[in-house]
């Protein structure tokens, strides 16, 4: 008999179907080392699960071990479980909460070594993995005389930014956190900022702060000082054609790879994430913390539901109770606007492809942080002080998220997801994998790596990890990601309120 679910742990009374089983067909899976069978008694479409006994209202549904949700009413063995059916049980995080200690953060020692890539050596920090120059707009009012510089210029790339103006004095924290960031970034090598005069932060006090930051060459011209737009992108194009000439000359250096940090993003998830792809981004996440590397892991409100599971990796019972309130702070903000999260988690893509929940996406989703203790919980956009394990507390918005953590410094992105995804940035290489076999065949054109021989059973989670591993440093190298030949570029802020 050929497997056609999988049970994620002994404990599971639900199994996940990997193809699609019609009513009356023979449900495979295998528990440990035993075969197991039942029969479907409605159609299963394939990621979706399917219950391993009469389940009665109220019943808790268990998955990963863990309750991923609660019976509306009496689910049949056989019986299809969905969104439709299970409901998300709200959290107690003050029974998650430990006693807090004097433990100071262990030393951050790598078990491994000797593995390396071809970098740009920078003044400060880390080394870039690309040598860019870019076009940095101070406000919505100059992103498309960037983009018109950077389309001009070989070597430059630039962001277009949706904000800038007419912010309260958080939302303009958040901006400048980014923007700065941005510039930091070890991938870029020069900044050309272009602003328009009347912003809220006008080009001369962004070049100050980016200068303040970093000795790479910053320079900047405003649209309504300079006399327009033609005149600005003219002396602008000059200023950046000088800065990747200078770029061209830099010769690539050997780094030891403990100098990486790899932000860990998913997105467009379903069932395969949870199950595929994203245990073998953990696997390479935690090979690379042994490398002595950093990785990070962010998408604070999908922790929620597995915050407890995230929260015992914490290096210190502070780093634990640290997690927690996160989650918790999370849930309080959008209760203050009148929001409940479970009104937008998981989405409507999500349910197609089989997560009921808040809770099982998020017992999904940690899954690509690894098992390595987590050394800081970060703020959106911080730049971290500590190497090996890391968690941002950022939005479950995907782009959002890939934008804090390259204004948090990280040189490369792996990216996961179930239903596919274009997404790209123009700092670092965005890597796009999937456990999805049909996701794969059907946007080859956006996907990096197909790692759905986990779900097949062809290959564990620790070997693609490795392969993984194997696929990260040829990007450290120079391989472009299709996001990156087709010079995609997405931003998104994080904002506090709306504007004024």
């Amino acid at each position: 008999m050929e497997v056609n679910a999988l049970m994620m742990d002994p404990t599971d009374n639900v199994v996940t179907c990997v193809k699609d089983i019609a009513a009356g067909e023979t449900v495979v899976y295998r528990r440990e080392d035993e075969m197991r069978t039942l029969v479907a008694v409605q159609d299963i479409p394939s990621c979706h699960k399917v219950a391993l006994a009469d389940l009665d209202e109220g019943s808790d549904v268990l998955k990963y071990g863990e309750l991923i949700g609660r019976t509306t009413c009496k689910i049949a063995q056989g019986g299809l479980v969905n969104h439709e059916n299970i409901y998300s049980v709200p959290r107690d995080y003050d029974s998650e909460l430990v006693e807090e200690t004097d433990e100071e953060l262990p030393e951050f020692k790598a078990t491994k070594s000797g593995l390396k890539f071809w970098g740009y050596r920078r003044s400060e920090g880390r080394p870039g993995i690309r040598n860019h120059v870019l076009i940095l707009p101070t406000c919505a009012c100059g992103s498309e005389s960037s983009r018109i510089v950077a389309s001009q210029v070989r070597g430059a790339v630039n962001i277009v930014f949706n904000t800038g103006c007419s912010d309260v004095a958080a939302n303009t924290a958040m901006s400048q956190k980014v923007l700065t960031g941005f510039a930091c970034n070890p991938n870029v090598y020069g900044v050309v900022i272009i602003g328009l005069g009347c912003e809220t932060v006008g080009h001369k006090q962004l070049r100050e702060k980016i200068q303040g930051m970093t000795s790479k060459p910053v320079v900047s011209f405003g649209i309504q000082e300079e006399g327009g737009t033609l005149k600005t992108i003219e002396k602008a194009v000059r200023a950046a054609r000088e800065m990747a000439a200078e770029a061209g000359e830099q010769q690539k250096e050997l780094f030891d790879i403990s100098e990486l940090f790899l932000g860990i993003e998913c997105g467009g998830s379903d069932a395969t994430s949870g199950i595929g792809s994203n245990p073998a981004v953990g696997e390479l996440s935690d090979l690379l913390v042994d490398y002595g590397a950093t990785s990070m892991m962010s998408e604070s409100i999908e922790w929620i539901g597995a915050e407890h599971v995230v929260a015992k990796r914490g290096a210190t019972p502070k780093i634990h109770n640290q997690i927690i309130e996160v989650c918790r702070a999370y849930e309080e903000h959008l209760a203050a606007a009148g929001q409940d999260c479970r009104a937008g988690q998981p989405t409507p893509g999500n349910k197609a492809g089989g997560l009921s929940t808040i809770d099982e996406k998020s017992l999904g989703c940690i899954r690509k942080g690894g098992v390595r203790p987590i050394r800081e919980v970060l703020e959106q956009a911080e730049r971290p002080t500590q190497q090996g394990a890391l968690v941002m507390d950022t939005a479950g918005y995907d782009i959002s998220s890939v934008t804090s953590m390259v204004a948090g410094g990280c040189q490369v992105v792996i990216f996961t997801t179930g239903r596919g995804t274009p997404t790209g940035n123009a700092i670092v290489p965005v890597v796009k994998v999937t456990a999805n076999e049909w996701t794969y065949q059907h946007m080859e054109d956006n996907m990096d790596v197909d790692l759905s021989a986990v779900v097949r059973g062809e290959k564990t989670a620790h070997e693609m990890g490795a392969e993984l591993l194997d696929e990260i440093v040829a990007i450290s190298n120079g391989k472009l990601t299709k996001a990156e030949a087709y010079g995609f570029s997405d931003i998104a802020v994080d904002h506090v309120c709306r504007f004024v």
